[in-house]
């Protein structure tokens, strides 16, 4: 998942006038979410872990992702049901995301990427995820097969 860190980069893209879909919604952290899911994973709910805003005026909103049905030649069961950790631009997430499931939830358990993430972002060797979070997911699949 290290080397993961290292792409996110590539999707950052300047956006400017974008259309927030979730009026009057503030992401906190612990709400779990819906949002546009992958085909056959419409189960799938997104747990905001932290958000964070940087002197760019920048947010990075940290989620986790559960529920999903990812290829894993690596594993027994051949399927990853959680990604972990994965940091996104506020715009990107307000646009995949549909439905406020609940709040105050426990924050799984993130730590240890988020801090691989972060060490690699403060030396410019990360970025953040400015695609949709099904695109995202789509990436980290196609990265953990290769």
């Amino acid at each position: 998942m290290i080397f993961l860190f290292s792409f996110f980069g590539l999707f950052s893209q300047n956006k400017k006038n974008i259309k927030i879909d979730i009026p009057q919604t503030q992401l906190e952290s612990g709400q779990i979410w819906k949002y546009k899911t992958r085909i056959g994973e419409e189960k799938s709910r997104v747990l905001i872990l932290k958000i964070e805003k940087y002197e760019e005026k920048e947010t990075v909103i940290h989620i986790s992702v559960h529920g999903l049905k990812i290829k894993n030649a690596k594993i027994e069961t051949g399927i990853s049901e959680d990604i972990g950790h994965l940091p996104f631009s506020e715009e990107s997430i307000i646009q995949s995301l549909t439905e406020l499931v609940s709040s105050n939830n426990t924050l799984s358990n993130y730590e240890d990427g988020y801090y691989q993430w972060k060490d690699a972002f403060e030396i410019g060797n990360a970025g953040v995820f400015s695609i949709n979070i099904k695109e995202a997911v789509d990436y980290v699949e196609q990265t953990m097969n290769q």
